[in-house]
């Protein structure tokens, strides 16, 4: 019976791969990819052990796979192994139609033991239709994980672990930092690792470290641009916003990073009035971990409700201009940048 939740089903795959056990049918989705790739390829090491790959993994895309191929890959035998493994990668599968949907609710319904089928969404997302025969037949038949962005207890004792195996050191304090610049997805995050830790010729990586080598996301670099504002540095709020332009971020997405740093700075500044903490601020942001919530209340310390009223009418206003086809979208941000800057201190 297939797990409802992913969390349950994660764990299910956990104790399936140490018992050296696979269910018939996986579907294997989420947006993260570094342990959806990892765990992909460890049931096809727990399955096939090693060199008999060519023989017994057969991998489809999603131009590949007809009724005819499908039904074909599962069934063959496998080759000096008890099963075969037959990846499918990005098929639009609740999607299907016709004598493809028809044979799909055939096959899940009666998957041969001496295969393992696993459907491996990554430049595709899983889209449950749960109004469907064929969602039916998954829901008895197939485990489907959901790979999530790991907690951040979970996140710091990996971003340790990876930088102990490149010889260096990093508090739990500046994993969260780390975090907080470069985004909660491990599939980024092992790159600035690596990035972070070839540049370091000390052991101890320090904040200083990861702020000069680090490359910041979009919420990160508004982050820093709004508190540029608060701090009058308008020439530098400037060159902030145009440097996210020159690195191809489109104007509509900078505006919505923009607006959702400052609606959280706003809920921020509520928290701080009716004297609450950081777990509060978590709560009204959606945030996974305490430390964007304490540079939250911070900054929001410098900041007046009246002008975080203002600045929310602003921002509702740019986002109209550039949906009513303004002829330049970049010069609406920049112009709701100057807009804020004039009046970093309150009032409406």
């Amino acid at each position: 019976m297939a797990e409802k939740k992913g969390g349950n089903a994660f764990r299910k795959l956990k104790s399936d791969l140490a018992a050296g056990h696979l269910e018939p049918l996986y579907i294997l989705y989420g947006e993260e990819s570094y342990l959806k790739e990892y765990y992909c390829s460890a049931m096809i090491k727990k399955v096939l052990g090693e060199g008999l790959d060519d023989f017994n993994v057969e991998r489809l895309s999603e131009q590949q796979v007809t009724p005819d191929s499908l039904h074909e890959a599962v069934e063959g035998l496998p080759f000096g192994a008890e099963k075969k493994i037959v990846v499918v990668r990005d098929y639009p599968l609740m999607r299907a139609s016709g004598a493809m949907k028809d044979m799909l609710v055939e096959l899940f319904s009666n998957m041969p033991d001496s295969a393992c089928l696993i459907f491996y969404f990554d430049a595709q997302e899983f889209k449950p239709d749960k109004r469907t025969a064929l969602w039916k037949v998954l829901e008895k038949n197939a485990q489907m994980v959901e790979f999530v962005r790991a907690e951040m207890s979970d996140l710091t004792s990996w971003i340790s672990r990876r930088f102990a195996a490149l010889d260096k050191e990093i508090s739990p304090q500046q994993c969260q930092h780390l975090v907080f610049l470069c985004g909660g997805l491990m599939t980024n995050l092992i790159t600035e690792i690596e990035k972070i830790a070839a540049g370091t010729q000390h052991r101890q990586i320090r904040k200083e470290d990861i702020d000069v080598l680090a490359s910041r996301t979009l919420e990160a670099q508004v982050f820093d641009l709004t508190d540029s504002i608060m701090q009058g540095r308008r020439q530098d709020s400037l060159a902030l916003l145009r440097d996210l332009f020159a690195a191809k971020n489109q104007p509509v997405a900078v505006l919505a990073a923009i607006t959702k740093q400052l609606q959280r700075l706003y809920a921020a500044r509520l928290v701080l009035e009716s004297r609450g903490n950081e777990s509060d601020v978590m709560k009204l942001c959606s945030l996974r971990s305490p430390y964007p919530a304490r540079l939250l209340l911070q900054a929001s310390r410098k900041m007046e409700l009246p002008w975080l009223r203002r600045a929310a009418r602003l921002c509702l206003e740019a986002d109209l201009g550039i949906k009513s086809n303004l002829p330049d979208a970049e010069r609406t941000v920049e112009l709701l940048l100057l807009q804020l800057a004039a009046q970093p201190e309150g009032g409406v």
